[in-house]
């Protein structure tokens, strides 16, 4: 068949769209923009997200581990140059070399803008409901931060069941494998939590007043000055956009080696079947990850 014009990236969007916006259109998003959140707030804040990137970190691991990449390169002229797996570890490399530089620019923010981020790692796992507002208990967990931590820990993706010595680019039939597109769920979880990172931060800076002075943040500038500006760039947009432009292409090579109308639904709904659930349960996650202010 001829190519198929379907997004799985874009479906998940529009389908939840309003459990997209709650995710990415918090109180706490809005105060960040207009300069409202206090030092203390944001530093808690930032403690968690530090968290969330080392639940990030071992996650991509365990995908990197699980890739079989290809041991013999693609013939010229196949689309994207390479593999669809060895595209995917490309990202997750970067994806980590990323949040690392993340993580240090956390540490010299806080720093230099007397956050009074607290790094303890003992922080109880699920916190009070006082604890997730303005003045709660500086050392415990978001809610959004054990749902997230619990997701990616949850992320398995199949061994490999024998060396991909051939040189298709990719995954329908070409390996060894209980089930098509392997990575998928993994994949899906990593474009979902950097996507609603993303547009939330870009809603956020669509929200700045215009004319505010940065040093009268009650944060002294810090997000508006170094955060903000990072979180919502179009190097970040473009990185983010790579990862859904590999999953809608990957599930296109899917639907385009099949025959007929039925078995391509009956494709999607296996598709869709493995993926929806746990991207309602990430932008639950996401929603509960920004702390409630007053």
């Amino acid at each position: 068949m001829g190519p198929i014009k379907w997004s799985l990236t874009e479906h998940l969007l529009s389908t939840y769209a309003d459990e997209h916006a709650r995710a990415t259109q918090h109180p706490f998003l809005l105060a960040a923009a207009e300069g409202r959140l206090p030092k203390s707030v944001l530093g808690r804040w930032l403690a968690n997200d530090r968290l969330y990137i080392h639940a990030y970190i071992k996650a991509a691991g365990k995908i990197l581990a699980s890739i079989d990449l290809p041991q013999t390169p693609l013939p010229p002229g196949t689309p994207g140059g390479e593999a669809t797996e060895t595209q995917l570890v490309d990202w997750l490399i970067e994806a980590l070399v990323a949040v690392r530089k993340e993580e240090r620019l956390f540490i010299d923010v806080a720093e230099r803008y007397e956050l009074g981020v607290q790094w303890e790692q003992d922080q109880p796992q699920i916190p009070a409901p006082e604890s997730r507002g303005a003045g709660g208990n500086s050392n415990a967990k978001l809610v959004g931060l054990t749902m997230i931590e619990d997701i990616f820990g949850a992320i398995q993706l199949p061994g490999a069941a024998g060396k991909n010595t051939g040189t298709v680019n990719t995954l329908a039939g070409a390996r060894a494998t209980p089930t098509l597109l392997p990575f998928l769920e993994g994949a899906v979880t990593f474009w979902g939590t950097e996507r609603c990172y993303l547009d939330a931060w870009s809603w956020a800076k669509s929200k700045e007043p215009l004319a505010r002075n940065l040093s009268e943040d009650a944060d002294g500038g810090a997000l508006r000055r170094e955060f903000i500006p990072n979180w919502s760039s179009l190097a970040f947009s473009q990185f983010v956009g790579r990862l859904g432009s590999l999953i809608d292409s990957a599930v296109s090579q899917v639907l385009e080696g099949v025959a007929d109308e039925s078995e391509i639904s009956a494709r999607k709904e296996e598709i869709l079947a493995r993926v929806e659930g746990k991207w309602k349960s990430l932008l639950a996650a996401e929603a509960a990850f920004w702390p409630q202010v007053e």
